[in-house]
């Protein structure tokens, strides 16, 4: 029974979407510190943790699957509840191995959450404007994470990791708990999914997979410089993470509009370039400020998947979103399990630079591949939109 809620709107789209990133950022500010101080982590057992955390993803083609039988609405909804134990299931961890297995659970709930919040987002959106959307969701979560960080650090002053892991998981349960028995479905008996992978979307996989590579290799080994080679302490990685979401709640909006308006490949193309510089320049490197300017940066431009999303929403109809966007995650999720593997290995035998000259070699390919997007005056012309002068 809906408890006062009587159809999917952006509003509980948003709402949805804050529950799940507070959660999200709860987890990815306490996990480095966390693994280090307590149990004295290596950059290859990090980096092997980070990879199974990146298993849900390979799995997410489970989420169109799952959208076969049950609506996007209640999938999401359920997914912020496995978000919740498994922050608890984090506080309670004795060992690395155990706080291994308990981040899967955040990334199983994390990434069924996304491809369907998103298909229902795609759904609502007028396809001229789904850039801005898309924008103003994204800048809700960076709020969401301005929230979820300003939480954490304000409870590192009197409470220790374990504990603050169980008030946001038990708060992010609650919040699931809610959505699924308030939230109706999003779509009628009739309307039907299938799990398709059709050719006509092979340039959304490939840079799905391709942005999944330079994605994985800078959120696993990024902060985690700054902690170990810098001794950044959790509150200075908590200081960063409010400062990027602060930043963030515009950038994404300004990106959103640019999508909207130059075209989802001006904005693809534009990014991956100056992330070379930013790989590039964590590789060679050591000043600090700069270092933590390049993750801020960095951060900003993972706002560019807003393009990515919205060329998808005008080649595939609405039937196809779900399965495409669950096999999108699939893709890009490939090398994920291989890739924190392979880039903490290297930087125990070779040193970190190698890592991040990988990085800026994988934004290279992705550059190319994003200058194959179709401009914004050929797209329009495909689905009929009138382009914003």
């Amino acid at each position: 029974m809906a408890l006062g809620i009587k159809k999917i709107t952006f509003t509980t789209i948003i709402f949805s979407s804050i529950s799940t990133w507070i959660g999200f950022f709860t987890w990815r500010i306490l996990f480095n510190n966390f693994a280090v101080e307590n149990f004295d982590a290596s950059p290859a057992e990090v980096g092997i943790i980070q990879a199974v955390r990146e298993i849900p993803g390979l799995l997410a083609f489970g989420a169109g699957a799952l959208a076969v039988y049950f609506t996007e609405s209640r999938i999401a909804s359920l997914s912020i509840i496995l978000i919740g134990v498994g922050l608890i299931l984090c506080g309670l961890s004795p060992s690395l191995i155990v706080l291994g297995l308990a981040t899967v659970v955040v990334s199983f709930g994390f990434h069924y959450f996304e491809p369907n919040n998103t298909s229902q987002l795609l759904m609502l959106a007028d396809n001229s404007k789904v850039g801005r959307f898309q924008g103003k969701l994204r800048s809700f979560e960076s709020m969401a994470g301005l929230v979820g960080a300003g939480m954490v650090l304000l409870m590192t002053l009197f409470l220790g990791y374990r504990e603050i892991y169980y008030i946001m998981g038990a708060l992010v349960l609650l919040i699931g708990l809610y959505f699924t028995l308030a939230l109706p479905a999003n779509r009628g008996k009739s309307d039907k999914r299938k799990v398709t992978v059709k050719k006509k979307y092979w340039l959304y996989y490939t840079l799905y997979f391709l942005r999944g590579c330079r994605r994985h290799i800078f959120t696993t080994f990024a902060i985690f410089l700054l902690v170990k080679n810098h001794s950044l302490s959790i509150q200075m990685v908590t200081i960063i993470m409010l400062v990027n979401n602060m930043i963030t709640i515009f950038t994404n909006r300004l990106l959103g509009n640019l999508s909207d308006r130059l075209g989802e490949r001006f904005v693809m193309a534009g990014s991956s370039f100056l992330l070379i510089f930013i790989f590039t320049g964590y590789a060679f490197i050591e000043y600090l400020p700069a270092l933590i300017a390049f993750y801020l940066i960095d951060n900003m431009l993972f706002g560019s998947a807003i393009a990515l999303k919205s060329y998808l929403s005008k080649i595939a109809p609405s039937e196809d979103l779900t399965s495409c966007l669950s096999f999108g995650m699939t893709a890009n999720h490939i090398t994920a399990v291989v890739i924190p593997v392979a880039g903490g290995v290297a930087w125990s035998l070779f040193g970190y630079q190698v890592t991040f000259i990988g990085g800026a070699a994988v934004v290279l390919i992705d550059l190319i591949f994003s200058l194959q997007v179709p401009g914004a005056k050929k797209i329009a012309q495909q689905s009929g939109l009138q382009i914003d002068q």
